[in-house]
């Protein structure tokens, strides 16, 4: 069974030797149960590896945390917090990267996260793998389209084609996003605004790629045309 992994952030900073995380929201957090242990793993803000992390205890949105990996660090408040399954046996975050092309039936995270290089993996629109946020180890490849709406869209992956003419007011910001870009090839002319997090309005063009990025500091993507 696939899992569609889930986020949250850090509320404050976690030090290298506190084992209390403060999050925005617990919700899909659970303590240890019938043997199972949930685990997470914190990104900072414009990094690509990360810490896994186990669940140790929940208490509103105070999570005691167990922190025996190899790769401790410190956060800073706002580090995306992506949260793993909590089905037995049901893998969600991974060890090493995965090659050639898969089913989509087969995909067992979304996104595929290697937790010892903090490559991130997508499936592309062609069955194969693809690199996801952060992941420069190979060229990228186009996954799957996104219709633009009335709206917040949700960027599949790095690169993408939108489709339609309505007007985007911002970008849902996806699993596993810490910073960085994305581009859109657009199918079709539509417009963005300034009503949501991005920083400058205007119009695509169909055929010509546009690049969206993230300026933490202003919280807003910046295109590279309008």
């Amino acid at each position: 069974m696939s899992v569609t992994l889930t986020q949250t952030t850090l509320s404050g900073a976690l030090a290298l030797k506190s084992n209390i995380a403060n999050v925005a929201s617990a919700s899909g957090i659970a303590g240890p149960t019938n043997q199972l242990t949930q685990k997470l793993y914190i990104i900072n803000p414009e990094t690509a590896r990360g810490e896994l992390v186990d669940v140790a205890g929940v208490s509103g949105t105070a999570i005691t945390l167990s922190r025996l990996g190899a790769f401790r660090q410190a956060f800073l408040s706002g580090a995306i917090v992506v949260i793993g399954s909590q089905v037995q046996y049901n893998p969600s975050f991974f060890g090493y990267d995965p090659v050639g092309g898969v089913a989509a039936v087969d995909v067992p995270a979304v996104p595929w996260i290697n937790v010892v290089n903090g490559n991130q993996w997508l499936r592309s629109v062609d069955g194969l793998w693809i690199p996801g946020w952060q992941n420069t180890s190979q060229p990228v490849g186009v996954s799957d389209v996104v219709a633009s709406a009335a709206g917040a869209i949700l960027p599949s992956g790095p690169l993408f084609h939108v489709t339609g003419t309505a007007a985007v007011t911002g970008f849902t910001i996806p699993v596993g996003f810490t910073g960085g870009s994305f581009t859109i090839i657009p199918d079709g002319n539509f417009t963005w605004t300034t009503a949501g997090n991005i920083g400058l309005a205007g119009t695509a063009v169909t055929g010509r790629a546009i690049i969206f990025t993230w300026d933490s500091n202003a919280g807003k993507f910046f295109p590279s045309y309008v």
